[in-house]
């Protein structure tokens, strides 16, 4: 999972770099209070919330209709800073649970975090798709 994400990342700044410095102009300042947070992390502390993602992609990949599972991977990601892994989880979520308040709420505080108001239907389907695909591929990667 660190593996696409990095690349994801890497892909995105090239695209930027390319596209010019408009493109990385965000339309409101992003907020990024967890950020500070995650650089205050020790290196056996990140290697514990790391543990903990893993334990819970693999049992995701036992039980991958587990709600509540996917809402607390969606938590350490957003408390950790990572607002945009969160959206994944989130979306699988809310397609299986579409009434829960809670995963909505996650969702919010996600979306916030990355400085977006909103995000269409079709890009949390995406987003439930490649969650999906990246719990199944768990551990079965380099």
């Amino acid at each position: 999972m660190r593996y696409w994400t990095g690349l994801l990342i890497a892909v995105a700044f090239d695209a930027a770099v390319i596209a010019g410095p408009g493109v990385l102009t965000p339309e409101r300042p992003v907020q990024t209070p967890a950020v500070a947070q995650v650089e205050s992390l020790s290196f056996a502390e990140l290697q514990q919330v790391d543990r903990s993602v893993d334990s819970l992609m693999q049992h995701l990949q036992e039980g991958p209709g587990d709600v509540d599972a996917m809402l607390t991977l969606a938590r350490i990601y957003t408390e950790h800073g990572w607002a945009g892994d969160a959206i994944g989880p989130l979306a699988r979520a809310l397609q299986l649970d579409p009434y829960r308040r809670d995963l909505w709420v996650v969702l919010d505080r996600a979306l916030d975090e990355m400085g977006k108001d909103q995000i269409t239907d079709a890009e949390l389907a995406r987003a439930a798709l490649e969650f999906v695909a990246a719990f199944e591929m768990q551990g079965h990667g380099c």
